[in-house]
């Protein structure tokens, strides 16, 4: 299990103007005009995770969130910017100190059918981090694996197994133990209960709580449904076309969302409450493209406060009044006295 001989000061996870972009194009007419399109899947993403803190994730398909967090791990490669781990810079590291390094740091992916050798029963899909990384004997990596098995709620009868014999649900929770087998400092959790029944999701959300505190890990989660994020963040980023918005800490973000962006979020989000059955409109407008993103604020074709100057720069990511970051011209810095402004609210 993590050691928690670390500095508990520092950050876990620290990336610094990290940019992730994809050529596109290469056809006749990108030869035509000797110039090739670019995606610009993130595009100057800086944060710090602290040990034992769980960041989420947020924002609409395209935002980028699933990019960061595999650019963080370098399943994807980096553009340009830098990640560190625990103090070390992990951004050009080799094949064979990145494969070290990844022990400590690993993924559940969304769609656990997709993520496991379907030939492969239950344990040897656990064990097979720990042979890679030269972990133990097979006996060794067994014992572990069933010990994994139970750690996540599944008896040692899955133990032989194979993934067409279990529910989705359980085949998540065999994909966090996996991700579990190497004793990891670091999870990513992309999406993890997207693809689960609704009736599954609230087990595998208090597995995965449950597992933070009882083995000290810190967490990045990736999300859009807030109701989730709600129940496991501590902290939320909200990213829109490769860019933070927005972060603060969840209570920061669900009392007084500061983005126009982040508000209509909120507000789209399906309330629990029956007096309130259905939910606002989501964000209005449809995501740009990546390609040919807007000028100036990206979110300014879509914002009811646009201003001449969000057309023209983009806003720099400060701290605002409600003690949060955000990008937005509209909201005021944190040097103007709350006091004596309104602040800005998205219209119903």
């Amino acid at each position: 299990m993590p050691s928690g001989t670390q500095n508990d000061n520092a950050p876990v996870v620290g990336v610094q103007d990290l940019k992730t972009h994809f050529p596109v194009g290469g056809g006749l007419l990108s030869r035509f005009t000797g110039k090739r399109e670019v995606v610009h899947a993130l595009d100057g993403v800086s944060l710090e995770i602290m040990p034992g803190q769980t960041l989420a994730v947020i924002g609409e398909s395209g935002s980028g969130k699933s990019t960061l967090g595999r650019t963080i791990l370098r399943l994807q490669e980096p553009t340009s910017g830098t990640i560190s781990f625990r103090g070390q810079d992990v951004t050009r590291l080799g094949r064979e100190p990145l494969r070290r390094q990844r022990r400590k740091m690993q993924m559940v992916f969304q769609n656990p059918y997709s993520s496991v050798n379907r030939r492969n029963r239950l344990t040897d899909i656990i064990a097979e981090p720990m042979l890679v990384h030269g972990i133990g004997d097979a006996a060794s990596r067994r014992a572990r694996a069933l010990d994994l098995l139970e750690l996540v709620g599944l008896n040692a009868d899955f133990a032989h197994r194979y993934p067409h014999e279990v529910s989705g649900g359980q085949l998540q929770r065999v994909g966090i133990a996996r991700a579990l087998a190497t004793e990891p400092d670091f999870l990513v959790a992309d999406e993890p209960t997207a693809s689960l029944d609704v009736s599954v999701r609230a087990q595998v959300m208090n597995l995965l709580k449950d597992l933070k505190s009882e083995l000290g890990l810190t967490l990045m989660f990736i999300s859009h449904d807030l109701a989730v994020v709600s129940y496991v963040a501590d902290r939320i980023a909200v990213m829109y076309l490769g860019r933070i918005v927005e972060i603060g800490t969840r209570q920061q973000l669900e009392s007084a969302p500061q983005h126009p962006y982040t508000q209509a979020l909120f507000k789209a989000a399906p309330k629990p409450d029956p007096r309130r059955r259905g939910k606002e409109p989501a964000p209005v407008g449809e995501v740009p493209s990546a390609i040919n993103r807007p000028s100036g604020c990206h979110y300014h074709p879509r914002c009811p406060l646009a201003m001449e100057v969000c057309r023209q720069e983009y806003p720099v990511l400060e701290v605002k009044v409600g003690g949060q970051q955000a990008a937005c011209h509209a909201v005021p810095a944190a040097e103007v006295p709350a006091g004596a402004v309104t602040l800005p609210v998205v219209p119903a």
